[in-house]
């Protein structure tokens, strides 16, 4: 396999970040969870079930986990820990530094489509928030992984929950938004789409969401007041990243679209040439890092979404990356962890 990493330069921009790969550890199989980066180490979880600990300055592997199904989603840190759910719903919290289980939730018995998590875990309040096939949306004890409440949106939930503000955050598959009390699993307020929503955004006070209807919303939480709706013309496909004034989102048909965050005027639009974009963008450094169906990064000029940088990985990117310390950490379906500096 050939890796290709392309940089173009414009105008003669200089960007601290210069597109160079630093770093590359080799998993035992596709990578399937969005990477997180916590306490010098790299985070992310590939299609057997390995949750892999890698050091961010070398790429070393620190620790590895191994489970049972696919890791899902974006691995949750709170404190010395880190929390990250299965695809057959088992949660599992390790000690950061060693891998050591803390705890392991592991669901009952029952049919297989009803215990199906498809994404990942929250984390607010000394709890842990996930969302499973049987469409409710389960709060658990972060010290032990005990059960606490659930709440039931009547149909089957996809999309993680987020917790900020002091609320729960839900994007529900019937076009329904709920803020939920993180104390006892009540709605406490709400909104709604033409179509399923993603995993809720928080920025500024206020909350974002995007839906298959091709919509973007944002609501003032204090108070809940809405500030704006916009469309950007294709069924929205991840959850919307805040940064730089902005609010980034992909797309079905294989765009990235900006929008103002004030107004929710859609500022530009990029064609990643590819298939349905599955990983939320990540801003930084004035870059817009955002993995195409087809397997390549695209790095896009914030400001007017012109084409910065591409690397190309032997598989589709299904997992939101991480930019830290101006390093981006990419996994890839080629079973691929990538550090780019």
């Amino acid at each position: 396999m050939i890796l290709a990493c392309t940089i173009l330069f414009s105008g003669g921009a200089a960007w601290a970040w210069s597109g160079r790969l630093g770093w590359t550890f080799k998993a035992d199989a596709p990578i399937t969870s969005s990477v997180a980066v916590a306490g010098g180490l790299v985070l992310a979880g590939d299609s057997v079930g390995n949750l892999y600990a890698v050091q961010a300055a070398s790429g070393r592997l620190a620790w590895s986990y191994k489970g049972t199904n696919s890791v899902v989603g974006r691995p949750s840190i709170m404190g010395d820990k880190v929390i990250f759910a299965q695809a057959d719903g088992t949660i599992t919290c390790l000690a950061v530094k060693s891998g050591k289980v803390a705890w392991q939730y592991v669901p009952p018995e029952e049919s297989y489509a009803a215990e199906t998590v498809v994404d990942g875990t929250a984390v607010g309040e000394n709890k842990a928030f996930f969302v499973k096939g049987d469409g409710k949306l389960y709060a658990i004890s972060a010290a032990n992984g005990k059960v606490l409440w659930t709440y039931d949106s009547g149909l089957e939930l996809r999309s993680a929950p987020a917790f900020a503000s002091g609320l729960v955050l839900l994007g529900e598959q019937r076009g329904v938004f709920s803020a939920i009390s993180p104390k006892n699993g009540k709605r406490l307020w709400g909104g709604g789409a033409g179509g399923a929503i993603n995993t809720p955004s928080v920025n500024g006070g206020n909350v974002f969401f995007s839906s298959w209807d091709g919509s973007v919303q944002s609501v003032r939480i204090k108070g809940v007041v809405p500030q704006w709706k916009a469309n950007v013309g294709d069924p929205v496909t991840t959850a919307p990243f805040i940064g730089g004034g902005k609010v980034f989102v992909g797309t079905a048909n294989g765009k990235i679209a900006a929008l103002a965050e004030k107004n929710g005027s859609v500022l530009w639009s990029f064609d990643t040439q590819g298939g349905s974009v599955a990983a939320q963008p990540v801003f930084g450094e004035g870059l817009v890092f955002a993995g195409g169906g087809q397997g390549t990064l695209f790095v896009l000029d914030a400001a007017s979404g012109r084409e910065r940088f591409t690397f190309a990985t032997g598989g589709g990117i299904n997992g939101s990356p991480a930019f830290a310390g101006g390093v981006l950490y990419l996994g890839s379906a080629d079973g691929n962890l990538y550090a780019i500096m």
